[in-house]
This record gives structure tokens, C-alpha cells and sequence, in this order.
């Protein structure tokens, strides 16, 4: 999953070449791609200037080994040197430890993945999501809450038009056609993942990547 940060224009939204002379004087080595794309080399982020009236943006593609600290502190401090705020696609404005949040969650959601499919290798695959189960269970009480291993993510199982469950309206964003009582699984950005990592990386330390 990627994420979009945009920097709405400020009184001046600053061009690629003013860019890329602070990421020089950051240390933070890059390539040009075109007049207004510049490309981390040691991030995964790639900076586009859309226009002095929309300001610009920052592609973010997190991987498992990105250190998310130093990704979200230049974030902030471009932001700062544009002298805009920072808001993420879909979510809006967001501060330092939100921006974090949401990388960590989606970065621990790779790692998970990542160690289920080291444990299907080694045939333990059923033995360590039975595990993780029992662990979002605990975290989400009275709610049917598993790993989805098609989507690769944790989801939370809903009953279309049983009550506390989703209706049709809701259902037929996450399905094709639902009808009452199919049961949906729907995404859910409780930064479960966290959570599950957590426990594979204890449980089983010999499902992590070195």
C-alpha cells in the first residue's frame, strides 16, 4: 500500500530545483526524474511538484526495513521549510506521531505477511495463524476479527443487514452484489497490525527477516 502526503501551496510553493538544493544541503542523496519529480534514493519516497496553486506531494511506498522515524521527521521538516501543513490522502490534516502511526501499522502489516508466508514454507503456516487468531480475539472482544490471508491484512467479518453488522449500502463497497446475511469481510484501520507483529515476532523469532 502507498501512501500520499500533500503540502497544499503555501504564499509560494517552492519548485523542484529549490527542492532538491535542500534535500542537497539535508544529505539526503536523490534523482531527478523529470522537471518536477525528485526520487529518494535511500527512501522510498518520491517528491512531485504539481503546481504553484496545488503545492505538491510525496509518494510514500513503505517496505518492511524502512526506518519510519527518519522518513516522517524529513516529511515535517520540508513541510516546515515550505511553511505548509502535512495531510495524508483520505485522512486530512495529520501531526508527527499520526503520520508515524499509520506508516508503522502498514509497515508491521508487511512484516506479518512476510512471516505467515515463511511459515507456510515451513509448513507451521495454520499453526501460527491459529496463534495470531487467539491474540485478535483478545485485542477485539465480541468482534470477529482474523488475519485475511487473500488481502494480506487483518479484517473484521460482518453480517450484511444483521443488526451491528453492515448494511446493504456498506456491503457493496467491499463486494460485488451482497445480499442479507453474507458476511463481509471488511478492512479495518485499528493499527491492528501492530498488535499482530508484536506477537509473530516474539512467538516465533524465527519467522523475522534478519
Amino acid at each position: 500500500m502507498a501512501f500520499t502526503v500533500t503540502f497544499p501551496a503555501a504564499p509560494r510553493c517552492p519548485g523542484a530545483d529549490e527542492v532538491a538544493a535542500w534535500l542537497t544541503q539535508q544529505g539526503e542523496p536523490f534523482e531527478q526524474e523529470g522537471p518536477h519529480t525528485l526520487q529518494l534514493r535511500p527512501l522510498p519516497v518520491r517528491i512531485v511538484i504539481v503546481s504553484e496553486e496545488r503545492g505538491f506531494q510525496a509518494h510514500i511506498d513503505v517496505t518492511t526495513s524502512v526506518p519510519l522515524v527518519r522518513l516522517v521527521e524529513l516529511i515535517f521538516e520540508l513541510s516546515n521549510r515550505a511553511g505548509t501543513d502535512v495531510r495524508l490522502a483520505g485522512t486530512g490534516q495529520v501531526t508527527r506521531a499520526a503520520l508515524w502511526l499509520r506508516l508503522a501499522d502498514e509497515q508491521d502489516r508487511r512484516r506479518v505477511a512476510r512471516a505467515l508466508e515463511l511459515a507456510r514454507e515451513q509448513t507451521r503456516g495454520e499453526e501460527v495463524v491459529r496463534g495470531l487468531w487467539a491474540v485478535l480475539a483478545a485485542a477485539c472482544p465480541d468482534r470477529d476479527v482474523r488475519w485475511d490471508a487473500t488481502r494480506q491484512r487483518v479484517v473484521e467479518l460482518e453480517e450484511v443487514g444483521a443488526s451491528g453488522g453492515i448494511s446493504l449500502e456498506e456491503a457493496a463497497f467491499h463486494v460485488e452484489d451482497p445480499q442479507p446475511g453474507d458476511v463481509v469481510a471488511v478492512q479495518i484501520d485499528e493499527h491492528l497490525h501492530l498488535v499482530a507483529w508484536r506477537w509473530v515476532s516474539e512467538a516465533h523469532p524465527n519467522l523475522v527477516d534478519p
